[in-house]
């Protein structure tokens, strides 16, 4: 299968309407993940061999992040966890380009995801703690807590929605926050700096070279909160 072909299946026009609201994701991963999905189609690799494979990056990911001593291994880190990013979208690809689409895939998948935002902000807290020499405005012990919460705030409005989703109150709330092609430029806005396919990974690698970890995970502490509150004020109203 050509690079061609194999844009044209993965690429609908519904795929690729909500790509274009997320620029590094029209941009950068999307591209690079269709070149990564052609050998993947040649070997017959089953899609969620690959979700595991991310699965596999982004834990690697976290590990050096949250305890590597030194500004390198952080790089390294980093560096899993954008494999994890490309790979995210290359076992969809992979689902689409041969029709190996599951229930089960889609349950690793969703895990994959959930595990790598947790992984992003808690790791980011921890390495804003241990990096001694970094411009922290409050005292280290608290980059601990502010990357702990940051990942239940990235979380938790997603398994509320899910679970209104699931029930007999589902409502227009659940597809406006589901319909990501439908998004206006606030929510754009939010999708692009929040999601850890978006710039979210590009300011954590900036914030690892710079050693401005400690700025990154307050930063995105608050607009984490924010983003929460909004959501579960759409999902909570009766």
């Amino acid at each position: 299968m050509t690079y061609r072909e194999a844009r044209e299946r993965i690429l609908t026009e519904g795929k690729h309407a909500e790509d274009r609201q997320n620029i590094l994701v029209e941009k950068v991963i999307r591209p690079a993940s269709i070149y990564l999905t052609l050998p993947f189609i040649s070997r017959g690799t089953a899609p969620t061999t690959v979700t595991k494979a991310s699965l596999a990056a982004s834990t690697l990911g976290f590990f050096l992040l949250a305890f590597g001593g030194s500004r390198t291994v952080r790089v390294l880190g980093w560096l899993a966890l954008f494999t994890w990013a490309v790979l995210d979208h290359v076992d969809g690809n992979l689902a689409r380009c041969t029709g190996r689409c599951t229930a089960l895939g889609d349950l690793w998948d969703t895990m994959a995801g959930y595990a790598a935002m947790v992984y992003i902000y808690s790791g980011a807290g921890m390495a804003a703690f241990r990096d001694v020499n970094a411009l922290l405005p409050f005292p280290g012990h608290w980059y601990l807590v502010l990357g702990g919460m940051t990942a239940v705030f990235s979380i938790f409005p997603r398994l509320v929605m899910h679970k209104k989703k699931s029930s007999a109150v589902a409502d227009g709330a659940v597809a406006a926050l589901s319909d990501k092609s439908s998004f206006g430029f606030v929510r754009k806005a939010a999708l692009n700096l929040l999601s850890p396919v978006g710039f979210l990974i590009v300011f954590l690698g900036a914030a690892i070279v710079f050693r401005g970890l400690g700025l990154f995970i307050t930063v995105y502490f608050f607009l984490n909160l924010m983003m929460m509150l909004a959501a579960l004020r759409s999902l909570l109203k009766e």
